[in-house]
């Protein structure tokens, strides 16, 4: 392509040079590879690691879910627990992303109150639930032949799953502004928690070092309660009520830490701090 310059003495077209021309595309062209590169890796420092372990991990996900999935029997047990380790995930990833902090941030006027703050979070991951639990709760009555009642009362343990687990992300916000790679790694856990809760397998099928690492894990919990009010096989008799009032106890305290966190950190980023 010729270039056309404009001086004082007139308009001169200097012929292009294929050579030059091509090392411009060649530039230009890394650039581009560079901003996608980017924007698939966050900006993270080990970005190319995660362009290696993403699809490994997800490979390794599926693999354990086609092996193990033909030794169950109740559908509806399955798909209880992968709509509370679905939640897990997402809130989780939601609530640590340091994406977030830029909706969150003070205002050029006026501060939003601590209450407020408190109040939209809590809502949006109520919506959040409904939304994700209103298409779980039509198939287990319409196609799984479960009660009416149980499908909506697991929209309840599903919010309580989520906010549970949005609280453990606004923990880590700090962090993950900080270091975006720990987001990445909190991607990881959530997918991790597919395989140590019981999702495709119950409680009862459990024994030794992994049924004792099952009762610390908060999943286990809300997992076999929505089997149980589903109607679905579960293993409520074996979980000790001293865990679901620990893992109750925990979540309030989790959702006061992580939402102060969240204003303070707020608070620094905003012009009036």
């Amino acid at each position: 392509m010729d270039i056309t310059t404009i001086d004082s003495q007139g308009c001169k077209t200097i012929p292009s040079d294929p050579k030059d021309e091509f090392h411009r595309d060649l530039l230009k062209s890394g650039v581009v590879v560079r901003k996608d590169t980017y924007s698939q890796t966050v900006g993270s420092y080990l970005g190319f690691i995660w362009l290696v372990l993403d699809p490994l991990v997800l490979t390794l996900v599926y693999l354990f879910v086609f092996t193990i999935i033909s030794h169950r029997e109740d559908s509806a047990a399955i798909f209880v627990s992968l709509g509370i380790i679905r939640g897990l995930q997402r809130a989780l990833m939601v609530s640590s992303s340091p994406m977030s902090l830029k909706a969150q941030r003070g205002f050029p006027i006026e501060r939003v109150r601590t209450r407020v703050l408190v109040m939209s979070n809590t809502t949006i991951v109520g919506l959040d639930s409904f939304f994700m639990g209103i298409g779980i709760a039509g198939v287990l009555t319409l196609v799984l032949d479960k009660s009416l009642a149980g499908a909506m009362i697991f929209i309840v343990v599903l919010f309580l799953n989520n906010l549970w687990w949005h609280s453990v992300g606004l923990m880590a916000l700090n962090v993950t502004y900080v270091i975006p790679d720990f987001h990445k790694l909190l991607s990881y856990f959530g997918m991790g928690m597919f395989f140590v809760s019981p999702v495709l397998y119950s409680f009862s099928l459990t024994s030794g070092l992994h049924r004792t690492l099952l009762y610390f894990n908060p999943a286990t919990y809300f997992i076999e309660f929505s089997r149980y009010i589903t109607g679905s096989e579960h293993s409520m008799g074996l979980l000790p009520i001293e865990g679901f009032i620990v893992v109750g106890i925990s979540g309030l305290m989790l959702l006061g830490a992580g939402n102060w966190r969240l204003d303070k950190i707020r608070w620094n980023m905003s012009n009036r701090s």
